[in-house]
């Protein structure tokens, strides 16, 4: 029971956060005076390793104390702001701070280093997401539909003709490939478009079949070779898999302080009699 209150991670959050405010009040200690602006020795390291950062050197005393002096500017202005309540229904500054606690909260959830056993149970929990795409090998006979119709038909029935006596299909003219050599589906999509990729996958190997259409028009084609959609190999998408564990890592971590703000706070909607529930 004890091991499984210490693992679990809202647990985790309430202790670090507590650590997080208490090391923000020893960086900026409570001033007793509203009139009076403490710069810690907290605040000017960092503000220095905040110069030191941006420019890849130490500022010099002068450039130092501009930058005390600018942050204590700052400060000031926050206070006269907060005293005239020019913070209360400020939606940029209400997004500001919740940006502020989602990038906490991502920074306390990042710190759940998951182990390789774990991102296997992930990777096969989630297979679907790293599919290596289908492959087509094919000769293809394009017809353009720009024909009359009697004339098209015509054509395609004189086509399927040649076909039934093991004769290649005559066609039109086009700036498309006539053979291609295994290519994934995302490949052969830019060239040929997607309407004609979804034909090939009903298709037999070494016939001519058809006609299948394009966004260009008709074709009969000769499928050479095919290899079906397959998983990649666990080694192979490692840094997609802790990429997405993460992410799902952080959602949970937010979804979970959510949950425990509902069970802090209750909501009170006062909806306008202008607006009808339903």
């Amino acid at each position: 029971m004890f091991k499984k209150i210490i693992t679990e991670p809202l647990l985790h959050f309430i202790v670090i956060s507590l650590l997080f405010f208490a090391s923000y009040d020893l960086l900026n200690p409570e001033e007793l005076d509203e009139k009076v602006v403490v710069v810690s020795e907290g605040r000017i390291a960092q503000i220095n390793n905040g110069f030191l950062t941006r420019w890849n050197r130490a500022p010099l005393p002068a450039e130092l104390e501009n930058a005390i002096h600018g942050f204590a500017i700052d400060e000031m202005y926050q206070r006269e702001a907060r005293a005239l309540s020019l913070d209360v229904g400020d939606k940029v500054i209400a997004q500001r701070l919740r940006k502020k606690m989602t990038y906490l909260l991502e920074d306390l959830a990042s710190g759940n280093e998951p182990t390789k056993e774990i991102l296997k149970v992930h990777y096969q929990e989630n297979s679907d997401k790293y599919l290596a795409a289908a492959q087509y090998g094919f000769k293809q006979v394009f017809i353009s539909s720009d024909r009359r119709e009697a004339e098209l038909n015509a054509l395609l029935l004189l086509q399927k003709i040649r076909i039934d006596q093991g004769l290649t299909p005559e066609g039109d003219g086009s700036l498309l490939p006539s053979e291609v050599k295994l290519l994934p589906k995302e490949q052969l999509a830019r060239k040929f478009g997607d309407l004609f990729v979804s034909g090939l996958g009903s298709l037999d190997l070494d016939q001519w079949q058809g006609p299948i259409k394009s966004n260009f028009g008709l074709h009969f084609v000769f499928l050479q070779s095919k290899k079906p959609e397959t998983i990649k190999p666990f080694d192979v998408v490692k840094k997609s898999v802790l990429h997405d564990w993460q992410y799902q890592n952080n959602k949970t971590y937010q979804e979970q302080y959510e949950q425990s703000l509902l069970k802090r706070y209750t909501i009170s909607v006062q909806m306008p009699k202008t607006i009808k529930e339903g």
